[in-house]
């Protein structure tokens, strides 16, 4: 999955902050990490990701003036140091039933604040991924591989 970026430069955000504690709040969020992992993630850690109103903040948030390229909301709860539950607000697509890159954003963060190893298990609404950072700075994804549709679409539509 590449190398996670944190310099406020490259997530990136309008001016100079810390990237493990953002001076931003809406609603009962407050407090997120931001990571670039090709594109920029906002994680917010909360006790419990099921009583987050992602579906109404997650519009809000991807277009805060301190996102000039806007960003991804993620809301985390950290079960264990291996076990991390994410729901993901996507920009531009809304609430996702998975996203890769907010699942390594989400370790990188929750990592960075001492709150898990480099190695966890990602539960998102869609299913579980695996996610390490490596010693070398990289992030290895596993998770499974599953057809969820299957169609035709007549070529002549497409012009």
């Amino acid at each position: 999955m590449g190398q996670p970026k944190l310099d406020w430069r490259e997530i990136p955000l309008a001016s100079p902050h810390d990237t493990l504690h953002i001076p931003l709040k809406k609603g009962s969020l407050s407090d997120p990490a931001a990571v670039n992992m090709g594109n920029p993630h906002v994680v917010f850690f909360v006790d419990d990701v099921t009583s987050v109103p992602l579906d109404s903040l997650g519009p809000n948030l991807e277009i805060n003036p301190i996102f000039p390229d806007r960003a991804n909301i993620g809301v985390a709860q950290i079960i264990d140091r291996n076990k991390i539950r994410l729901r993901v607000w996507e920009r531009g697509a809304g609430l996702t039933l998975a996203c890769g890159t907010g699942a390594c954003a989400a370790l990188v963060a929750a990592h960075q604040r001492k709150l898990c190893d480099r190695e966890a298990e990602i539960q998102l609404d869609g299913g579980v991924l695996q996610i390490q950072w490596q010693d070398n700075n990289h992030i290895m994804m596993t998770g499974p591989a599953l057809t969820v549709f299957v169609g035709e679409i007549d070529s002549s539509l497409l012009l």
